[in-house]
């Protein structure tokens, strides 16, 4: 009977260290892609002329044009490397963002991030804006031609990123392609490809 107990006690305990790991390595990754979302920093290329000519301010006045299909080297949309950008802002005081990141359709809106910026933006319907955003510092695309740059703070993401070590999940974007606010229904998992 004392041995039928600590087989027990020893497969209860294997179970919880099993379980204790799986959970490791989803919250490590989750640590790590919240990290990776905190900036979008690096150079722009695209294989076409193109141009992107857009500031949005801590989304209080965003200004400027831009539409971009190529690629970004660096820390950018989560991804460190070099991945697939789509971008197509305009505005001046009230701004329409569409971005996208390795994985999207230009024509399919679920696949972007799609946001209103400026006071105006986030005040009027149709209210589209997310925790990967909003709010952000100096969202900036200069580019010309073929070559640019681009630079951004998110800072939600930040804060995500540092209460994420609680394991509370502020942008809702832990093992998911897009965040969302508490008040939202969530989007799909993320998907299965390599990121």
């Amino acid at each position: 009977m004392n041995e039928g107990l600590t087989r027990h006690a020893l497969l209860a305990i294997v179970l919880c260290a099993l379980g204790a790991t799986a959970a490791g390595c989803s919250y490590c990754r989750h640590r790590a892609d919240d990290a990776a979302e905190m900036i979008d920093l690096g150079v722009t290329v695209t294989d076409s002329p193109q141009v992107g000519l857009y500031w949005n301010s801590l989304d209080l006045f965003p200004v400027g044009y831009s539409h971009l299909d190529g690629w970004v080297a660096g820390v950018a949309g989560g991804q460190v490397g070099i991945t697939r950008h789509y971008n197509r802002c305009w505005g001046f005081g009230y701004a329409r963002e569409e971005m996208g990141w390795e994985e999207f359709d230009p024509a399919d809106e679920d696949t972007l991030h799609v946001r209103y910026s400026g006071v105006l933006g986030m005040a009027l319907p149709p209210y589209r804006y997310d925790p990967a955003y909003t709010p952000a510092c100096v969202h900036v695309f200069p580019h010309i031609a073929y070559v640019g740059l681009m630079w951004n703070a998110r800072y939600y993401e930040m804060l995500d990123f540092v209460v994420g070590f609680t394991t509370i999940d502020l942008a809702g974007d832990d093992g998911r392609d897009m965040g969302h606010w508490p008040w939202q229904e969530p989007p799909a998992a993320r998907s299965q490809a390599v990121r």
